[in-house]
């Protein structure tokens, strides 16, 4: 039985990432950008995937790897080399449009990562995040169970502590290199209401969250379950607007 469902977990957690990616591009705002930012933008290809659809007069991206950044260079993207973490050499209100793929897991300060995007974003700018679902339903069963949730098995580049996962044991950076992904573990994975509410502390409004990939099934009827229960898929995909009118935030 783990045999067949080792066999599986690739093809529904690609099916799964693939939806997530889709609707994140479909929830982009019909409006005129002139500065669009990757957060994290690896070696571009999703970059160049989301700027078909905004069709933006300037393709930005952050990331940290430098034959990343090399890559992304080449595909027309204005990369510069910067830890997420830390500080954005960026003007207050530079970006219409920001994208946060598949990285707001991996940081230690959360709050400080979007309160980045929020002063970067113009007033009437928009964010969309995609990253995993600590709230699945294979997380929440891999609990019970005693195991580690799914998207926490990452720990020190190593997957442990779920004898589901398919590259068990095996070092991380091996698994994600041809993903352009760092070989860190994640940090800090949110559920549906989670993400939420940091978005709304942060100062965003206009929030939507959605989920996609209800592992372990795939295909329409995994689109159609995540509608019926939309906080439960493996893939949460939220997006915010900044407001006209400037927030306080208090450190």
């Amino acid at each position: 039985m783990r045999a067949i469902l080792r066999a599986i977990a690739p093809r529904v957690f690609t099916d799964g990432h693939r939806r997530c990616n889709e609707l994140g591009k479909r929830l982009v705002v019909r409006r005129p950008v002139k500065r669009f930012l990757d957060v994290g933008c690896g070696d571009g290809r999703l970059t160049m995937e989301f700027a078909e659809v905004v069709r933006p007069n300037e393709l930005w991206g952050l990331e940290i790897k430098e034959e990343m950044i090399e890559q992304c260079q080449q595909k027309g993207i204005t990369c510069r080399p910067c830890d997420v973490n830390g500080e954005w050499q960026f003007d207050d209100g530079w970006f219409d449009l920001i994208l946060s793929s598949q990285n707001i897991e991996h940081l230690y300060d959360t709050r400080h990562y979007l309160e980045e995007c929020w002063r970067c974003l113009a007033p009437g700018g928009q964010l969309i995040v995609l990253t995993e679902n600590l709230a699945s339903w294979v997380n929440i069963w891999s609990l019970v169970l005693g195991w580690q949730p799914f998207s926490t098995t990452s720990i020190c580049d190593w997957n442990l502590g779920n004898p589901l996962i398919w590259h068990h044991g095996q070092p991380k950076p091996s698994q994600f290199e041809e993903y352009g992904g760092t070989p860190n573990s994640h940090v800090r994975v949110l559920a549906y209401c989670g993400l939420k509410d940091l978005l709304a502390k942060t100062g965003f409004g206009e929030i939507q969250a959605y989920t996609r990939g209800y592992l372990p099934l795939f295909g329409l009827l995994s689109d159609v379950l995540c509608t019926l229960d939309r906080r439960h898929g493996h893939f949460l995909i939220a997006t915010a607007r900044k407001s006209d009118e400037p927030v306080r935030r208090n450190r």
